[in-house]
This record gives structure tokens, sequence and C-alpha cells, in this order.
């Protein structure tokens, strides 16, 4: 899965299966999901398939939310391999939840209830995405990131925002959220790095999976997790660059990009 805000849209792309509103009970087969704001310029045509089109995805492969607000105050919430995403336009909330893993169609209803129920308010329009690997749905992780990318949506309602805010489950210290700001980050400089980059330190890849940058450890809350906190890939400028000015990048690419700079991915 990877997730940017591009002409106006949200973009969360390279997903397998989408259910929740406006789609079939069940759900469907879907490559990409957006949010996006109606079409001023072409108000008689749905915004979510103008959007797609806008960004060069499949309009029948797409699917996704309309709301009022300004997309780049979304707020991103990453709970280990769950990630939410949510904007509020006043009392109305949009609200995509992604999980890793397969989702069999038969519980889409259950699910959608189940995360409904962990957020501080209802969501007007709710998508739950999965990239569709095998393995049991973390139902527990999926909760917590969609109700804390509710509650900062809805402080941040109204605000001037210039980019999307950016909230990862820590475990350092006990488990809490951190809030990432480029500004005055306690953790900074978290690798020691000459020209650390911090744009990715949200990894777009997480769980990458690649035993080059990082390995399963054991939790103390919930078994097996990816630990990546000695990657220092995204954080090398070249690759950060890159991967700015294309969001679809592959890991191997990224990787192929560090190694042509001289550096040891």
């Amino acid at each position: 899965m990877r997730y940017y805000v591009r002409k106006g849209a949200v973009l969360v792309r390279g997903i397998a299966f989408a259910a929740g509103t406006g789609l079939p009970p069940g759900g469907r087969g879907c490559t990409s999901v957006l949010m996006t704001p109606p079409s001023a310029s072409c108000p008689t045509m749905p915004a979510v398939p103008l959007a797609a089109m806008r960004n060069g995805l499949a309009p029948s492969a797409t699917c996704g939310l309309v709301t009022e607000s300004d997309v780049r105050g979304t707020v991103v919430a990453q709970y280990d391999s769950a990630t939410a995403f949510a904007l509020a336009d006043g009392e109305e909330v949009a609200l995509i939840a992604w999980t890793r893993s397969r989702i069999d169609s038969a519980d889409t209803g259950a699910l959608i209830e189940a995360v409904t129920a962990a957020c501080p308010v209802r969501p007007a329009g709710l998508l739950i995405t999965s990239d569709g690997v095998d393995g049991e749905v973390g139902l527990g992780p999926l909760r917590a990131a969609a109700s804390a990318a509710v509650l900062e949506a809805l402080s941040r309602r109204g605000a001037a925002v210039d980019g999307p805010a950016f909230l990862i489950y820590s475990r350092f210290g006990g488990g809490h959220w951190v809030a990432w700001s480029s500004e005055g980050c306690p953790y900074y400089p978290c690798h020691r790095m000459d020209g650390q980059r911090c744009e990715f330190c949200y990894c777009p890849l997480y769980p990458c999976g690649d035993e080059s940058l990082g390995e399963m450890v054991p939790s103390t809350t919930i078994g097996m997790i990816w630990n990546c906190s000695s990657c220092t890939l995204l954080h090398r400028p070249a690759v950060a660059d890159h991967l700015l000015e294309n969001p679809m990048a592959s890991l191997p690419e990224l990787k192929r990009v560090a190694r042509r700079r001289g550096a040891d991915a």
C-alpha cells in the first residue's frame, strides 16, 4: 500500500479489496481508493471517477469518499500494520481504514461495525481496505488507528492546514501515540546520519518485509511485529527526493537509487 496527496485528492494505492460506503455488500476488488472534494469544474460527473481519471487511474478499479474539506488536512494514523486516514468536515468524518491482511467478504459487515464502534463519532463515510496478504486481521490495531485518526481529525477541523498530520503508535517508553512534526521532534536525529531527511518518518512501505532492512521481533502485547528501527533508506536525501517525485516507486527501485548514490541500502 502507498498513499500520497496529488491533484486535490488523497490516494491510497496498491490495495486489493475495499468494503463500505457506496460499495455492494461484501465489498469488491479494487486497486485504489481516494478521498476527494466534489468537482466544481464538472459538477455533473461523480467526483470519485473524475478524480481517478485526473490521476491516471482506472475508474472501474477505484472507489472512494467525497468530502468538502481540504484533503491536505487529512490525518494519517499508523499502528503496526494498520493505517487509518481521516478528514473531518464539521461534524462529519470521512474514514479509510487499511489492513495488510486479507479480508473475507463474509466478514465485512462485522468488521465495519467493529471499526465504527471504536470511533468517537460515527463516520459519515467509511471504507475498509486490504492488501490481501494471508494472515489474520489485527482488529485491535485497526480499531486503534481508526479511533486516533478520527479524534485528531475532529480536533483539526476548521484549522488552517498546509499538509497532513501523522500519528505513529510507539512502544518506546510505554505504548503511546506520537504526533510527527518536522519541528522539535524529540527523537531527532534518530539515525545520527549526515543530511537525515524526515518526510517519510511515517514509512509508507511499512511493513516491507525486506530482511536487509528489518526483522520480525516479539512484542509484549501482540506477538511478532516488524522492527525496522535501524533502517535509514527513506531518510537518505536522494531516496527521499526520488520517492517524493515518484510516489509509486517500488522498494527495489528505491534501493537502486540508494546504491547509485554510493549508499549501502
